[in-house]
């Protein structure tokens, strides 16, 4: 039997769940012994089946702006292991620094920047980053963005912890540095599900360009401006898979 398929929905992603069949939920509380704090985070466990296959779906996941360790961060990614999970979506709301990509644009994540990153390892648990993401699952994620109409394109993503937002200096530099989104999270998990020698396939949507001033609020709406395409693009990814 297949194992389950690993999903971690970040802000605004969590219209898939809808989807979901013979589903059973539990809280983040009862499961990690503590809530997410974060609007458009559900903070629930949901178990069930996407078409034929298992899914174990993360609505929500810890930031270490909520002032977690990025050891702590990954305790979502470190459960999903325990399950069984050998392969794990990866999922966020970004800025786009890359001024050819537009709000709504979807991002299948080829690389990260973790230099701003502490990791989520210790001592001598030194782990090769060459190639973060399965080379299969983003050319899955790609077929699947073009059945369902969702403009992607393929980037790296770089990790600021936040809460505040970048300045413009920030942005700038990050840029300079090759990064074509910026998010406040996703690399600590990354980091540990390769680690955990899991296939991970990285997505992000753009829901704001860096450079123009925004807010949370704006976040939200542009991933539900979204919704319905990003409902149909994960399953016609999962049934790829």
């Amino acid at each position: 039997m297949n194992s389950a398929i690993g999903l971690i929905l970040g802000s605004g992603w969590g219209g898939i769940i809808d989807q979901v069949k013979n589903k059973k939920e539990k809280d983040f509380k009862s499961v990690f012994g503590h809530k997410t704090s974060v609007k458009g985070h559900a903070g629930k466990v949901i178990t069930g089946s996407l078409l034929t296959n298992k899914v174990i779906v993360l609505s929500g996941r810890f930031h270490t702006y909520e002032g977690y360790s990025s050891y702590e961060a990954t305790k979502t990614i470190r459960y999903l292991h325990e399950q069984g999970v050998k392969k794990i979506i990866i999922t966020s709301a970004v800025g786009a620094l890359n001024p050819k990509f537009q709000v709504g644009d979807l991002v299948i994540l080829s690389d990260i920047i973790s230099i701003f990153c502490q990791s989520p390892l210790t001592g001598s648990q030194f782990q090769n980053l060459s190639q973060p993401f399965s080379g299969n699952l983003i050319e899955l994620a790609l077929k699947a963005a073009g059945q369902s109409g969702l403009t992607s394109q393929k980037g790296v993503y770089v990790y600021m912890r936040g809460p505040h937002f970048e300045s413009y200096s920030d942005k700038m530099a990050l840029r300079f540095l090759g990064a074509d989104v910026v998010g406040m999270s996703t690399v600590p998990e990354v980091i540990m599900a390769n680690h955990l020698k899991m296939e991970v396939l990285g997505l992000s949507l753009v829901t704001n360009l860096a450079l123009v001033k925004h807010q949370h609020q704006e976040v939200l709406q542009a991933v539900k401006n979204q919704e319905k395409k990003l409902k149909n693009f994960f399953l016609n990814l999962i049934n790829l898979l």
